[in-house]
């Protein structure tokens, strides 16, 4: 393991983002100011790349902070099938550069996860200590990260959360928000169900819970907006949203293969956030109306 040669500094409430560029770093830029009393430091990939660890170390010794939200991810999971190497480097070599890191200054670390680490058999919503078994290459490499932070020295926590969306980025609404405008029919799986998770509460809510230091008390929390759907039923809501004439039609996953298979019925149970953390979690169709707001005001859709 590389040892990390740098005086510890006093820093209370500062803490490094990574992948701030990405769709949920976006989101944190976006509330931060919502939260004065923690600094949030936004680094484009040419100052930190979490898979060069040097990187790292030297945003470190200009910028201390008590801790790291690693918002840094490769997230397409169907390229993520001929491009192993790439996703576990980001993935999984990423999270474990960022804890030998952090163990070397006793630093906390908020990691994210995902609802492709279960395979979707379930007819109930998973809890967070249910069995795990991924189908794809995005879900194992997602998985060993959860094993490897487990295993830390760190305080730390891993924060699962399933089908984000946001203003910011490429996700499911942008992309049927934009071809309903020249597409008067549009065919969505209706046999995959998930909760909708809307990436500014997520941010919200993890500000909110580090400002308490509530947010380390379990090793792992599932957070994803309340209510169930298939994307048939997330893309009819898109569109009565625009309030356009788009006609949303079912089809069977089976009619629309991917490279990458999906879980089917990968609904996360958030019981533990909201009881142990007291964390009221908004439905995803209120949360879809505040993401609409936002792209219909800045142009766009």
């Amino acid at each position: 393991m590389q040892l990390f040669l740098i005086t510890m500094k006093t820093s209370m409430s500062s803490y490094l983002v990574t992948g701030s560029s990405g769709q949920l770093g976006q989101c944190f830029q976006t509330v931060a100011k919502e939260f004065p009393e923690t600094n949030l430091f936004f680094t484009s990939r040419n100052e930190v790349d979490i898979t060069g660890p040097e990187t790292i170390v030297n945003f470190y010794s200009k910028n201390s902070f008590i801790g790291i939200i690693n918002c840094a991810a490769y997230t397409n999971v169907d390229l993520a099938e001929n491009e192993q190497e790439s996703t576990f480097k980001i993935n999984t070599e990423g999270i474990q550069n960022i804890i030998d890191f952090a163990e070397t200054l006793n630093l906390s670390i908020i990691n994210f996860s995902s609802d492709y680490i279960f395979d979707g058999g379930s007819s109930e919503p998973y809890q967070e200590e249910e069995l795990t078994n991924p189908i794809g290459v995005y879900g194992k490499s997602k998985l060993q990260a959860e094993v490897i932070l487990s295993k830390s020295n760190c305080k730390s926590v891993t924060i699962r959360t399933s089908w984000l969306f946001s203003p910011f980025g490429k996700n499911f609404v942008k992309t049927i928000a934009n071809l309903a405008k020249d597409k008067p029919e549009l065919n969505l799986v209706d046999d995959q169900w998930g909760r909708p998770t809307y990436g500014i509460d997520l941010a919200r809510t993890i500000l909110r819970l580090i400002s308490t230091n509530k947010i380390y008390t379990s090793p792992i929390f599932h957070y994803a907006n309340q209510g169930v759907c298939s994307w048939k039923e997330f893309a009819e809501a898109i569109v009565n949203e625009l309030e356009c004439k788009t006609i949303i039609k079912g089809i069977p996953a089976s009619a629309y293969p991917t490279l990458a298979k999906r879980p089917k019925h990968s609904i996360l149970d958030t019981q533990r956030i909201e009881k142990e953390l007291g964390v009221t979690i908004p439905t995803w169709q209120e949360s879809l109306k505040k993401c609409m707001q936002i792209l219909k005001s800045d142009g766009s859709l």
